[in-house]
């Protein structure tokens, strides 16, 4: 059994990675100082299920030899102790000689100008460059509830964790920071501004370049819809209004963005008075257009599509249901969630002298990047797919991106991303686009018809050299190609297959269309976020597509991980709607213990202040979390308006009850200030402070420029190309020197199928001339 190490003092990061590894049959040791962080019930119990609990002082000489002892017995140690902290005591080093890996969290690495700032989810997705995007014009930008930086941030460490396990080579130190995962998890605004110069802006619940794609309100409640250009003929009609299809301003989206209030008024028409449940129901089975209905947390319990596919796990011997994983080996018992120890309840003496042997290794080739020799075939689009695989690559996985050349349906075209291109007059524009160059970095490139027989036969063979097959098409699309699982699984027995539709391979939802802004609604996540009861909002960032990436790049490592010890390949049925509920487990926890969260806004449940707050300057904002008293006092003597010696405000409970007020008085001081001095003057007191970031901004962040986050990849086409990077340090190196930029369309045809599959030139030619392969797409 693998045994993970989980030194960690909060419930954030790295207890999220630990409740990954735990799930999957790892044991898991947590180790928590004496004076952890307090944390939400719901929360500890949601992220410290299946763990051994115990108390150990690394601070303590006793309890940092202990410490030592037991992680000379770990395969991986996880820990999220601060900078200063890891160097003093040297806990990087933890397990050196026999751990695969020795992996440090922190909110913003181990070195850098920010190095030793506080921070809390909301100042981090301030820095981050997500915060700015979220919310109304002309209004504060909203926060996103939960926990979403210490979600991605602890599956990324349980990614590393698990390619560390998979490689030969042992003792690796690992750095991994928030701030760079949040970076590293956006889709089109820093490509937007870094290579057409436009910023992008939060549009309340409106999508930045589609409509309609928003959040509307119906007869019980509020609806989703995604409409892209190719769903919009079904949805005119769907609305009472056949006539928009053709020869009308509202034809094509470009039109239909010019009129968003008449077309969103067409749509409450026709919509406002139905219920949502038939909304959803209608939309998708009747019309096939990608609609969600916004659930409530007792909604999203009650779903059917959920309970039929058995999402909901007992959570240990309690009667409350908890998020599951969202994704399972189809024909494998799910793993079951257990219920979480109270803190400190076991001894650290347990576990010293009973040693685990060495973890069994399967070598996986000969390069030091721990998925070195590991093939993977990409077929994924848009962007959950490619996140995935891109995660995957910068590892050192070989991956080879099918892309379909034809042009006549969704499959059979190259990934659209790359094909939508604004500066289309331009020669070879589709080897241009900017996102796709981005997404697509550190693979191989291959167009292929996979209808054709002889394409078919050439993908077939393919597969039976490879390690992994991922697919986000729909679930019924790989089967009506005839290359779904069961055809794969007979040219290679042992592939990792893994299928990323919306709503999962089976259950009512299985055929349904979801765009990450029509699923986003579904999760329940708009339940909890807006500016008030009365004003849900989305995130208009397709944030479960983000969210969905990660977690399949999970995963595909649980998979591999699983093969090394059984032989056996899987079909992975990983679901993007439930991703997005994961987030939510303590929210949903809360739910039945008859807590309910309340839509906060940018107030927080139990830290005061806590808010997105106006500085100096057109459009400019700074978001502030008080964590303690002693916090409260720096910011107060700092405003120096007397706050602390205010009865209304001395204590946290009195702050938490006269929030609105003390909000007030706090944006009357911030108003005049700059938000980048300003941070800077909180954080040398202690005070976790964010500026809110636009793309301009975070794109050239001074921290993240010391670091040597951002990546520069020489591209065939467009020269040197900018962009973001890998939030994991191995050894202190983000491996740039051996990546490379995406391939243009079929550049890699003739080296794939010559050196994989021994074809002659003169075969591959014939390919070519029958337009099996091709390195354009169609005029």
């Amino acid at each position: 059994m693998t045994r993970v190490i989980e030194l960690s003092s909060r419930d954030e990061s790295a207890a999220f990675a630990g409740k990954l590894f735990a799930r999957w049959g790892a044991e898991v040791v947590k180790l928590e100082r004496p004076d952890r962080e307090s944390s939400r019930p719901a929360l500890d119990r949601y992220v410290n299920g299946g763990k051994r609990r115990a108390a150990l002082d690394y601070r303590a000489p006793a309890d940092l030899e202990a410490l030592r002892d037991l992680a000379a017995t770990a395969d991986v140690v996880i820990l999220d102790a601060p900078p200063g902290d890891v160097e003093a005591f040297d806990l990087l080093s933890l397990g050196a000689g026999h751990a695969a890996a020795c992996v440090s969290i922190t909110p913003f690495g181990l070195d850098g100008p920010y190095r030793d700032f506080e921070a809390t989810a909301s100042t981090l997705l301030a820095l981050g460059g997500h915060t700015w995007l979220m919310g109304d014009p002309g209004r504060a930008p909203l926060t996103m509830p939960g926990q979403y930086p210490y979600r991605q941030t602890g599956t990324f460490a349980y990614i590393a964790g698990l390619a560390s396990l998979l490689s030969e080579e042992q003792g690796r130190r690992i750095e991994l920071s928030e701030l760079e995962v949040l970076a590293s998890v956006h889709q089109f605004t820093d490509t937007m501004w870094q290579s057409a110069g436009v910023v992008r802006h939060r549009r309340g619940n409106r999508w930045q370049n589609l409509c309609p794609t928003t959040l509307l309100p119906c007869a019980d409640g509020w609806f989703g819809v995604n409409i892209l250009q190719a769903f919009w003929p079904s949805f005119a009609t769907m609305i009472g209004h056949p006539e928009y299809i053709e020869d009308h301003e509202y034809a094509l989206n470009s039109g239909r963005m010019a009129h968003e209030d008449a077309v969103e008024a067409d749509v409450l028409a026709a919509l406002g008075g139905w219920t949502k449940g038939r909304i959803f129901t209608e939309g998708q089975e009747t019309w096939r257009v990608p609609i969600g209905a916004a659930l409530d947390l007792d909604e999203l319990l009650g779903d059917p599509h959920l309970e039929a596919r058995g999402f909901w796990r007992p959570l240990g011997d309690s009667s409350l249901r908890t998020a599951g994983s969202p994704f399972s080996f189809v024909g494998a018992e799910p793993p079951l969630e257990a219920d979480a120890e109270p803190p400190g309840s076991a001894s650290v003496g347990w576990v010293t002298p009973a040693a685990n042997p060495p973890y069994a290794r399967v070598p996986v080739g000969e390069a030091s990047w721990p998925l070195g020799g590991v093939r993977v075939l990409d077929l994924t689009r848009i962007w959950s797919g490619p996140l995935a695989a891109r995660i995957l690559g910068d590892l050192g996985a070989e991956v080879i991106k099918i892309e379909a050349p034809l042009g006549r349906g969704p499959r059979e075209a190259p990934d659209n991303v790359r094909t939508n291109n604004p500066e289309a007059g331009l020669e070879r524009y589709w080897n241009r686009q900017a996102l796709f160059n981005k997404l697509q970095r550190n693979r191989l490139g291959v167009a292929i018809d996979l209808k054709h027989p002889r394409g078919r036969e050439a993908f077939l063979a393919l597969v039976a050299k490879s390690d992994v097959v991922i697919e986000n098409f729909s679930a019924r699309a790989m089967p009506s190609l005839a290359l779904g699982y069961e055809e794969l699984r007979a040219v290679k027995p042992d592939l990792v297959y893994l299928a990323m539709p919306a709503f999962g391979l089976n259950g009512p939802y299985r055929d349904y269309i979801g765009l990450g802004p029509s699923i986003e609604p579904v999760t329940g996540l708009t339940s909890q976020m807006g500016y008030s009861e009365a004003e849900p909002r989305v995130t208009s960032k397709a944030i479960t597509d983000a969210m969905a990436g990660v977690a399949a790049a999970s995963a595909v490592l649980t998979a591999l991980e699983r093969r090394g010890r059984t032989g056996e390949g899987a079909l992975i049925d990983l679901s993007q709607h439930e991703v997005g509920v994961t987030f939510l487990g303590e929210y949903v926890i809360e739910q039945q213990l008859g807590r309910p969260p309340e839509r906060l806004g940018n107030a927080h449940a139990e830290f005061a202040p806590h808010g997105v707050y106006r500085c100096a300057g057109d459009d400019d904002w700074i978001a502030i979390a008080v964590r303690s008293d002693e916090g409260w006092r720096a910011l107060s003597d700092l405003a120096a308006r007397g706050w602390a010696a205010d009865p209304a405000f001395a204590r946290l409970e009195a702050r938490r009850e006269h929030r609105g007020a003390l909000d007030a008085e706090i944006e009357a001081w911030t108003v005049e200030h700059d938000k980048q001095r300003l941070m800077h003057e909180l954080q040398r007191r202690g005070v976790a402070a964010g500026a809110v970031l636009t793309p301009p901004e975070w794109t050239v962040d001074p921290h993240l420029e010391a670091r040597g986050y951002f990546s520069t990849l020489e591209h065939a086409e467009v020269g040197a190309f900018r962009s973001d990077g890998s939030p994991l340090r191995f050894e202190g190196d983000r491996g740039y020197e051996g990546w490379w930029a995406a391939p243009c369309l079929g550049a890699d045809n003739a080296e794939i199928l010559s050196q994989l599959l021994g074809m002659s030139d003169a075969q591959i030619d014939e390919l070519a001339a029958l337009g099996v392969i091709v390195d354009a797409p169609p005029a």
